[in-house]
């Protein structure tokens, strides 16, 4: 009897150093797994924002309404830019002349249909190629409709006045100047600055996907694997649950999918899914970003009408 507190506290240490043994492969794991795509992820952006200029992207949509949405929807195909950069490109293009409900469908689909985060998404979810395909689908209803729904509802571009005065008083033309300061440079002068974008931009994201692999790391081992399956296997709850993890934690569109295969044995597959679209359309830092350009009434709608899209999309993957 005399040797049982010892032997408790054993079993105890044993214990805490399996648990730290798991976190860090856990840990490990995603980050490893998930660096080739955030690398090739800011450098494709870093290229973009230094070969590509706004207006290449506002010609490739058309004016009609109805037209605009679909096109938008799958630009990024072209221009695989990731969510981190997507609101300054956005408001840009508002205040260029770009319909408000072309450039909601482009920032909202972007950051996921391209070939960036498809091979990512795949790559994560070899096992399962039906994820890859329920990503991509919901992604494009989403933004389509989200889309419509505000040509329905807002008239106008929704900028913040500052920025609507000072688009009216000069025509945007600190837009066009810096267009024309980026066909001014030369090449090589273009490659130094896409190093140096892209540079500052990963270590810009790689917090984020720390953060969100630790997290996730994390919740795996210090939460019971009883309470994670209970709440995991709800076809409600445990889209709730992810949305709202993917909110905080604001991980890369590149890299938020081995945060959600990590999760793939106790949380239903339309959570994952609900994990991975609605986390690069909104999510915190995005938000912060979304309401320093756009009225706050504006991002309110668009934040409930993406939550509540992404949401029933993903309660309707459960159900199948």
């Amino acid at each position: 009897m005399d040797n049982l507190p010892a032997i408790s506290t054993t079993v105890l240490n044993a214990i805490n150093m399996d648990n730290i043994a798991n976190f860090k492969i856990i840990l490990l794991s995603i980050v490893l797994e998930a660096l080739p795509f955030v690398l090739i992820s800011v450098l494709v952006s870093a290229i973009l924002n230094n070969f590509v200029t706004e207006d290449m992207i506002r010609r490739l949509i058309p004016k009609n309404k109805l037209f605009s949405i679909v096109p938008a929807s799958l630009l990024g195909i072209l221009f695989p830019v990731c969510d981190c950069g997507m609101v300054p490109i956005v408001r840009r293009l508002v205040m260029k002349g770009v319909p408000l409900h072309a450039a909601v469908s482009f920032m909202l689909a972007a950051p996921i249909i391209n070939p960036v985060v498809t091979a990512a998404t795949a790559f994560a979810f070899r096992t399962n190629g039906d994820m890859v395909v329920y990503r991509l689908a919901t992604t494009f209803f989403v933004a389509c409709l989200a889309g419509w729904l505000t040509s329905v509802f807002f008239r106008g571009n929704e900028l913040k006045a500052n920025a609507a005065i000072h688009h009216h008083a000069c025509g945007c033309c600190d837009h066009h100047a810096e267009d024309n300061a980026i066909a001014a440079f030369t090449f090589s002068e273009k490659l130094v600055r896409t190093v140096h974008d892209a540079s500052n931009e990963f270590f810009e994201m790689g917090k984020y996907l720390l953060m969100g692999a630790m997290l996730g790391a994390l919740a795996q081992i210090v939460l019971p694997r009883a309470l994670l399956l209970s709440v995991g296997r709800d076809p409600l709850a445990s889209v709730g649950v992810m949305m709202l993890f993917a909110f905080v934690i604001s991980v890369c569109s590149a890299a938020d999918a081995f945060i959600a295969a990590s999760f793939s044995t106790s949380f239903s597959p339309g959570s994952l899914i609900a994990f991975m679209v609605f986390g690069p359309m909104i999510d915190f830092k995005n938000t912060l970003m979304l309401l320093h350009a756009f009225r706050a009434r504006f991002i309110l709608w668009l934040s409930v009408v993406v939550a509540l899209l992404c949401g029933a999309a993903a309660y309707l993957i459960n159900l199948l």
